[in-house]
């Protein structure tokens, strides 16, 4: 008797298990072709959860986080996995915003977004309505999959008659088994801080890219690379109009890469996370939030850091529009990494570091940043 009943319990998880998944796979939408370069968008989230130069190369967003480590305000919803946007802010609620619904970084990351129109297997537009927020969000992608590289433009509209402090933050997010202790992180990013250490001076113990400090006796840490045994975030800003940044895996001959106006995404946060002394996680969370704290944090004391807030503001109905390209490319197994991202005309340029005979990789681009 006890063998039936478990035999059925365990067809019925089956059942219910291959229904979650059937259902998960059509709010799944596949741009290029499946057996060469292709970008897969998960409506269930509005994620990038696959970029791949073919169907057997090694896909950098396969970063997940189970539903039972989710924030628990969220595990009715999307998990957070691959690249997924935060909305409203970068982190937790407020309490009362809690008691209110709303989720971890956002309503949009957490619910399903809607496809509204798309055009074979290169443009594709798919709109959030955030009511939580107050917001709407459209996201138009333009994916070329004959240089591997995508362009979003996200398109944020309030929806409310009053005005307050905002955020918006691209978390991508890279895991194993394209993340590894050799992984190469690569920026343009200039002076920054450590968020544990960051409230309420952030200059307090402020450094410069690459070599940051990690906590209060003077600790340094390289940020380019992945061996790092601590668990870290690292918040920055940038000197220069545009900011970039890769991550370089030699061994899996890839890298993938970032790039956006500073004017629209001043702050960039990199996530170093480990597990059972493994890399577990590399967010690349470029977006307009330095310190992640509740808004009434950030406004109690001056938290600016050299002028720049952790927020912007977003005005009654107010509508702001902000782009990033994003690439994937192919390099060496002795690639040593990238030292400086130019342009030629169109086309973005990375040379190589540290060595006497520096190698060019080069992005056929068709975009603008605008």
């Amino acid at each position: 008797m006890n063998f039936i009943i478990n035999k059925t319990k365990i067809l019925v998880v089956t059942v219910l298990f291959l229904l979650f998944w059937g259902c998960r796979e059509n709010n799944i939408i596949l741009l290029g072709d499946p057996e060469e370069v292709h970008l897969s968008i998960d409506l269930q989230g509005g994620a990038f959860i696959d970029f791949r130069l073919t169907d057997q190369a090694c896909n950098p967003f396969s970063w997940n986080l189970p539903l039972d480590e989710m924030p628990e305000n969220n595990r009715n919803g999307a998990p957070f996995r691959g690249h997924f946007i935060c909305l409203g802010r970068w982190g937790a609620p407020t309490a009362g915003e809690m008691t209110a619904g709303v989720p971890h970084n956002g309503q949009s990351g957490n619910q399903p977004w809607k496809l509204i129109s798309r055009k074979g297997d290169s443009l594709l537009l798919i709109r959030s309505v955030a009511s939580l927020d107050g917001i709407i969000i459209e996201r138009k992608i333009d994916f070329d999959p004959d240089n591997a590289i995508f362009k979003v433009k996200d398109i944020v509209k309030s929806t409310i008659s009053i005005g307050r402090p905002f955020n918006i933050v691209q978390h991508a997010t890279v895991g194993a088994p394209f993340l590894s202790a050799s992984t190469i992180i690569d920026s343009n990013a200039g002076k920054g801080f450590m968020q544990h250490l960051s409230y309420p001076d952030p200059q307090q113990y402020e450094y410069n890219w690459p070599v940051a400090i990690i906590d209060t006796s003077g600790t340094i840490v390289d940020l380019t690379r992945t061996d790092v045994s601590e668990s870290y975030v690292s918040t920055h800003l940038f000197e220069e109009s545009s900011g970039w940044i890769t991550v370089s895996s030699p061994e899996k001959e890839t890298m993938i890469g970032y790039l956006w106006k500073t004017n629209e995404y001043p702050w960039v946060n990199l996530w170093h996370d480990v597990k059972n002394k493994r890399p577990h996680a590399k967010g690349l969370e470029f977006g307009t939030t330095g310190i992640g704290r509740p808004y009434q944090d950030l406004l109690a004391v001056d938290t600016r850091f050299h002028t720049k807030n952790s927020f912007f503001y977003l005005d009654a109905m107010e509508t702001v529009e902000k782009s990033f390209l994003c690439f994937q490319t192919k390099i060496p197994k002795d690639f040593k990494g990238v030292k400086e991202l130019n342009w030629r005309n169109k086309d973005i340029i990375l040379t190589e570091k540290d060595t006497a005979l520096p190698r060019e990789i080069i992005i056929k681009n068709k975009f603008s940043l605008h």
